[in-house]
């Protein structure tokens, strides 16, 4: 059970998230763009101080997927779906997908395989990533290719992509392959718990 936290504590935090609302609220626009990005923002705060209250974490994290929701209109009620009937994946999945592709990009900088073979270990040794598919009936290992396709091609998520490259910091085969494993290891532990 999470320890309570200190009352003073609390309220230096409700201090910030006050600030951080007034500065997210602070400019009127009707511009769309302008006001997902203020929602988002705000909601993402939101998240951050509730965590930080000791409130339940899966409360707080759905606080993180509306914030994504908003910023990327991957919320039915919020946009309506794409023509084609697809809507959006959340920042939340990629979040998820993100580690995954560094386990990936790891083991390939490793040497030891290549990316076809990587992907179906990946797939083969860590199944709980079938939860980040789009479409249940497709092949977890031709998904992984996919998700490294996108973040290759600089779609979307700079911040994810930024992240990603500390962990490719030049080692031996051995170090890097055992690193990939960990990253692959935590990625799975996240996705099991989390709310998808």
């Amino acid at each position: 059970m999470k320890a309570k936290p200190d009352p003073a504590a609390v309220m230096a935090d409700l201090r910030v998230l006050e600030s951080k609302l007034l500065r997210a609220f602070k400019t009127e626009s009707n511009d769309p763009d302008a006001m997902q990005l203020r929602y988002s923002v705000a909601l993402t705060a939101v998240a951050n101080f509730l965590w930080r209250a000791g409130i339940d974490e899966e409360i707080a994290h759905k606080f993180v997927e509306l914030a994504s929701g908003v910023k990327e209109g991957s919320l039915p009620f919020l946009r309506p779906p794409k023509a084609s009937g697809r809507t959006y994946d959340s920042q939340v999945i990629w979040n998820y997908r993100c580690y995954v592709i560094i386990g990936l990009e790891c083991i390939l900088r490793s040497g030891k395989m290549k990316l076809k073979e990587a992907a179906r270990y990946i797939a083969k040794e860590y199944p709980v990533f079938n939860r980040l598919k789009r479409n249940p009936s497709h092949s977890l290992a031709t998904s992984i290719i996919s998700w490294r396709r996108y973040f290759n091609e600089g779609r979307g998520y700079e911040h994810l992509r930024a992240c990603m490259d500390m962990f490719y910091r030049p080692c031996d085969s051995a170090k890097m392959f055992e690193r990939a494993n960990r990253a692959l290891r935590a990625a799975a532990e996240e996705t099991a718990r989390a709310p998808l």
